[in-house]
This record gives C-alpha cells, sequence and structure tokens, in this order.
C-alpha cells in the first residue's frame, strides 16, 4: 500500500483537508516516546486504489525547533522510517504563501514526488487577490492544484491527481551544495542513496539525529572539516527568502494587497527606524499607562466609595460585635481590594491586545533584535519578556520556544523583572503618594510617567542582569530569530473586548480569591490576640481617665490602634521591623510586605485590610484614608519593581529549569536587589 504524507505549516488547513479524505478510517496515537499526534487513514482515490494517508505534525521548517518538527524531520530524513512517504502532498494556505512556500521549498528539494495543494483559495479571493497557478507550477516544477478544504472545493480533483500525478522537481529551489562544500561530497559515500539537500540537513543537525548508525561520527566528521552548521543554515534561509520574494511578486495579482503593502512599508519607515523607532515605542507605552489611570479614574473612585459604604452599611446593622467586624473589615475591605483595579487591568489588556491585533508588537520585537544580543539572548525572548509586563507565568513558559539552553536560561530567569499586572494595584496605589494627579502642559500625566519610570527601571535592571549572566556562563548563544512582519489592520474589535472580559475575570477569580482569603486571615489575626492584653486594653479604655481625656471619636481611634498592636498581626509586625526599619517601613507595612509573597497584589488588600481595623477620622475612606511620607512611599515602590514575591512564579521556575536551584538564586538575587534599591531610595529621601 502506498504511503502519502499531508505536509504543510500549522494552521495551513491540513487536518481539515486530512478529514475531508479519510472521513472516518483514521487512526489516532503518539509517535513513541513523545507526546506528538500520529494520524493516519485509508483513502479510496478515483481509480479504487486505497492508499495510506499520513498526516505529519504541522512544522515551518526542516530545523526540527520542536517535537513536532523533529517528528517531521526523522521522517523525511531517515528512509528506514515506518512512516517515510513514497509521495507527498504539500499545503500551503494561499493568504501566506510568503512564509508556507518556506517549508515547502525545503521538501520540494528533498526529492520527494509531490503535488502542491493551495488551500484556503476562497479566502484569496475575498481579499480580491488571484494566484497565477500556471506560473508558480512553472516555477517550482511540481504539480499544483488550488482548493478549499473548509468548503470542499477540489477535493475529487485532488484524488484523481493523487493516482499518478506526484512529480519531483527536475531542478532543486536552491543549490545547497554551495553552504555544504566538500563535506556534502564525502556524506554521499556514507549515504550514496541520498540527496544533496538531505545530507545538508543530515550534517546540520546531527546532534540531535539518533537513527544514524553509531559507527558514523558525524560531529566528529564536521569538526574534521571545520564545518560551521549554524552559517550554512543562515546562508540556506538567505537564499530561499530572496528566491521566494521574486517568485510571490510573479505570482500574486491583487491591487488592494499592493496598497496595504505600500502603506505597511510607510509606516514602518518610522515604527522600524532605528531612532524614530525607539522614540514611537516610548510614546505608545506612554500613551498605554497614562490610558490606565485617565480612563479608569472614574471606575475606581465609584467601587473605593461603594465598598465603604458597604462596610459602614454592614456594621450600622450588624453591630460592633464578631460578625459585623469580621464582613466589613475582613470580606468586604479585601473585597474591595480586588474589586477596585479591576478597571485598570481590563483596560491595559484592551489596549495590549490593541498593539497585538493591529501588528505593532511584531515591529517591537524586531526592533529589540539587536539590543538582545548584546545580552545574550535574540529577538526571540521579547514574547517571553513583552508576555512578562502581563503575567511571568505564561511568560517563562512561553521561553520554551528558544532552543538554545543558555539564551532560554537567561530569558527566564529575567522575565519576573518585567512588571506584570499583578504590581498595577501596587504601582497605582503607591503612584498616588509620590505624583499629583495633575497634567503637563494640559496633556502629560504625571503620574502616568511616573508609572512608565518603573516599568523602564525594571527593563533596565534587567538588561544588567541579563549582561551579568551572559558574562558569567558557559555556552555559546544562537542570536539568530526570523520573523515575518505581518501588514498592518485594523484591531479585531471582538477579540479586544473578550480580552478585557477575560482578564478581569481572571484577576478576579483567581488573584481576587487569593486576596480575599488573606484577608480574611488577616482580619482574623488583627482582631484577635493574646488575651491578657486584650483584657488590660479593655480596662484601660474603660476608664474614667481615658474617657475624659479623649472625645468618644478619638477613644475609639486609639483603642482600636491599641489593640491592633497587640494582635497576633501587631506581633508578626514588630517581629520583622527592626529588619525592615531602615527601608522606611513600619510593623504595618512589614505585615503587608509579608502577606503578598502569596501574590503582589495581597499587598493592596492587606493595606485595606490593617488600616480599615484602625479607624480613621478624616473625611476619605477605604484605600485613600492610608497615610505614607514621600519617602516611604518611593520606598515601598521600588522594593515591587524588583522583588520576586510571587510564589507561583517560583513553582513554574523550577518547573521549567527541572531545579530548584534556579529559582532560589532567582529569589535571592531579586530580594537582594530589592532590599538595597529600597535601602538607597529611603535613605536618601528622608
Amino acid at each position: 500500500m502506498r504511503k502519502i504524507a499531508l505536509v504543510g505549516n500549522p494552521n495551513s488547513g491540513k487536518t481539515t483537508l486530512f478529514n475531508r479524505l479519510t472521513g472516518l478510517n483514521q487512526k489516532v496515537g503518539n509517535y513513541p516516546g513523545i507526546t506528538v499526534d500520529k494520524r493516519s487513514g485509508k483513502v479510496k482515490l478515483a481509480n479504487d486504489e486505497v492508499i495510506e494517508l499520513i498526516d505529519l505534525p504541522g512544522a515551518y521548517s526542516l530545523s526540527s525547533n520542536s517535537a513536532d518538527e523533529q517528528v517531521v524531520q526523522d521522517i523525511l530524513l531517515n528512509k528506514k522510517n515506518p512512516s517515510y512517504p513514497d509521495e507527498i502532498v504539500l499545503v500551503v494556505d494561499a493568504t501566506n504563501l510568503q512564509r508556507n512556500l518556506f517549508f515547502v521549498s525545503q521538501i520540494i528539494d528533498l526529492g520527494f514526488p509531490v503535488i502542491l495543494v493551495v488551500n484556503m483559495i476562497d479566502v484569496l479571493q475575498k481579499e480580491n487577490s488571484i494566484l497565477d497557478i500556471e506560473t508558480l507550477q512553472k516555477e517550482l516544477g511540481i504539480p499544483v492544484l488550488s482548493i478549499s478544504s473548509k468548503k470542499g472545493l477540489g477535493i475529487e480533483e485532488l484524488k484523481s491527481m493523487m493516482v499518478d500525478g506526484f512529480k519531483a522537481s527536475e531542478n532543486p529551489f536552491i543549490d545547497s551544495t554551495k553552504f555544504g562544500g566538500e563535506i556534502i561530497s564525502k556524506l554521499h559515500e556514507l549515504f550514496p542513496q541520498s540527496n544533496d539537500y538531505s545530507l545538508f540537513k543530515l550534517i546540520n543537525h546531527h546532534e540531535k539525529i539518533t537513527w544514524v548508525p553509531a559507527e558514523i561520527k558525524l560531529k566528529e566528521l564536521a569538526q574534521s572539516f571545520e564545518y560551521a552548521p549554524y552559517k550554512a543554515e543562515l546562508l540556506e534561509i538567505n537564499d530561499r527568502y530572496m528566491r521566494i520574494d521574486t517568485l510571490v511578486k510573479k505570482i500574486r495579482i491583487s491591487k488592494e494587497k499592493l496598497k496595504q503593502k505600500h502603506l505597511t512599508a510607510k509606516i514602518d519607515k518610522i515604527t522600524t527606524h532605528p531612532i524614530l523607532g525607539f522614540f514611537t515605542f516610548l510614546l505608545t507605552f506612554f500613551i498605554l499607562f497614562q490610558a490606565v489611570f485617565t480612563f479608569a479614574q472614574y471606575p475606581m473612585d465609584w467601587i473605593n466609595n461603594g465598598m465603604a459604604m458597604l462596610g459602614d452599611w454592614t456594621k450600622a446593622n450588624l453591630g460592633e460585635g464578631i460578625l459585623g467586624a469580621f464582613l466589613a473589615d475582613g470580606l468586604i475591605a479585601g473585597l474591595g481590594g480586588v474589586l477596585v483595579f479591576v478597571p485598570q487591568i481590563m483596560i491595559l489588556f484592551g489596549l495590549f491586545t490593541l498593539l497585538e491585533d493591529s501588528g505593532y508588537l511584531a515591529r517591537v520585537s524586531f526592533m529589540t533584535d539587536g539590543l538582545l544580543r548584546k545580552f545574550g539572548m535574540n529577538g526571540k525572548s521579547i514574547v517571553p519578556l513583552v508576555g512578562g509586563f502581563a503575567c511571568a507565568i505564561p511568560a517563562i513558559m512561553a521561553a520554551r520556544t528558544i532552543k538554545n539552553p543558555k539564551e532560554r536560561l537567561i530569558t527566564i530567569f529575567i522575565t519576573p523583572l518585567m512588571s506584570c499586572s499583578a504590581r498595577i494595584p501596587v504601582y497605582v496605589f503607591l503612584v498616588s503618594f509620590i505624583a499629583p494627579n495633575k497634567f503637563l502642559w494640559g496633556f502629560l500625566s504625571i503620574q502616568g510617567m511616573v508609572m512608565l519610570a518603573m516599568y523602564v527601571l525594571g527593563v533596565v535592571v534587567s538588561l544588567i542582569v541579563a549582561l551579568i549572566i551572559h558574562t558569567l556562563m558557559k555556552g555559546n548563544s544562537d542570536n539568530s530569530f526570523i520573523l515575518e512582519l505581518p501588514d498592518y489592520r485594523f484591531p479585531n474589535g471582538k477579540n479586544i473586548v473578550n480580552s478585557m472580559i477575560n482578564k478581569g475575570k481572571t484577576f478576579v477569580v483567581e488573584a481576587g480569591k487569593i486576596i480575599v482569603i488573606a484577608s480574611m486571615v488577616l482580619w482574623g489575626l488583627s482582631y484577635f490576640g493574646p488575651s491578657k492584653q486584650r483584657e488590660r486594653i479593655d480596662q484601660k479604655y474603660a476608664s474614667a481617665e481615658m474617657m475624659t481625656q479623649y472625645s468618644p471619636t478619638d477613644l475609639e481611634r486609639h483603642y482600636n490602634s491599641e489593640k491592633l498592636e497587640y494582635s497576633y498581626l501587631g506581633y508578626m509586625g514588630r517581629a520583622i521591623e527592626p529588619a525592615i526599619r531602615p527601608l522606611g517601613f513600619d510593623w504595618k507595612i512589614g505585615i503587608a510586605l509579608v502577606s503578598s509573597f502569596a501574590a503582589r497584589e495581597v499587598f493592596v488588600g492587606s493595606m485595606a485590610t490593617i488600616y480599615s481595623v484602625e479607624d480613621n477620622p478624616t473625611s476619605e475612606r477605604g484605600l485613600k484614608s492610608i497615610k505614607f511620607s514621600y519617602a516611604t512611599a518611593f520606598s515601598l515602590l521600588i522594593f515591587y519593581v524588583f522583588a520576586l514575591q510571587c510564589l507561583s512564579t517560583v513553582a513554574i521556575v523550577k518547573q521549567e529549569t527541572k531545579t530548584w536551584k534556579i529559582p532560589i538564586i532567582q529569589w535571592i538575587t531579586f530580594t537582594g536587589i530589592a532590599y538595597l534599591g529600597s535601602l538607597i531610595t529611603y535613605q536618601l529621601l528622608a
């Protein structure tokens, strides 16, 4: 039975085509030793011949950057592999030809008999574009068929062509011998049945290939010829894309697309310019952070005042007993510390989605590639780093795409220094003590500028840490980065709204439950204390002397303050106070710092709970009743820029690095930087 493989990029419609051709005649399992789907099925062709169709995992190239691509490479380069195909159906996305043709050109050069299937032709037509199929077929030297696997167009024609329509190209897409040189000739002696390009890929990826006989020492062979696989790969990539660019211009006809490309090129002259692009980047993110303050101010005030009123109502109706105090000062105060920051988080993520959908974030990756190379990383690292502004946990997991161990470790290590969304409540809370809510020249928010400065500070220090690791750590960096810059386009409004809702919901559900639970625990620790001290305090403030010395309001405030000081929470705060006093922190702030190790957001909820217990006589309510000095607030802000106060991040670093050594070093390093930075800040400003 003939084996025919379906090969193509992810999201090219390959799996949909597989389902169309095989129907229910499918088998799904895993390739040996790895959790990559192995799909195969029977297909009855137009002449009643039954063939085995193998759906290979989606891949972008033959460079084995992932488990999926490793499977494809092992099958297509190893003729003894049980899944090695007789022919190949190449599937490409008609709307992304430039990217898809790179992989196609590599498969052609392996010498397989192929049929090229141009999928999603219906989508292309909606873009007022057409493809010159005849020219594409002539240039590649293989049969080409346009279809729509989603709508079932061209499926029967493909079955007819699969009978005897496969053809191997007579001319290679590029000449790989000019990159491999003499080593290709030597490999022909060892593998006489392989063609030039398969040997070129074999020697380039010899370290990951396991099926070569043990007596053939490919690594030693490469060293004896002083062969540089990395350099050869870059030359290959360059040659392929040069020819692909020329080819795509010949075969795609689209007036609208040309206009869009022209507009994109004009905008890129600014956004990707070495100097103008940098200022565009700063301006864009400054506007983003200013919007967080400006647009969210009113809903924040409504929520803050509403929760304070709800707490008052609860106490008024339930009295000053333990139940009323628990609900008002524990549950409601903690919940208010969550809900008050939902507007900022929703607005921030909505704007991030807008930038991503528009195509601008890809330009940020492009611009930062040259800079990151100096610090032992490359453009691939920008995805985890930018993702770190949202949440370090998925961002660190995203570093799996970085194949070089050194680059990956550096990226993972510094990602927590990116100011994540969990820091937003802390930043917003503390910036209000440092900067007035005023505007320069009528439009520049002073608070927005301070907020941006904290983000920039985290980035600068992260690069310094990365440089130190890069200098001290053994191993070479890859420093390669290939990126397809999408055309600029209008963002999808539905995506933006969904992102805002989902991120707001995630913050309330995931972070919120931690904050509320911590707030209730903190309330319990603040409400209860050693019985002897409580009896002493009750007797003291019930005395006639105290009642005549203070008004009823002041008497209640002093009573609550002393009761808090001698609670279990107060004892904990005073125990750590000597260590944090040089930073400008008292025992109350110390309690909030300790509690926020569960998650940074807990700091604000903790402060709300602690200070709600000590009733403030001013007219301001909720979080606004808390008062810090300028030096203390700035010291706290600097501490939270650097401190690794997120147990979830510590856990995910351990998971990704497979050792406790890295997260322990990471936590000690960042806590040390935070303490030192906070100490210097307070001593200079106090």
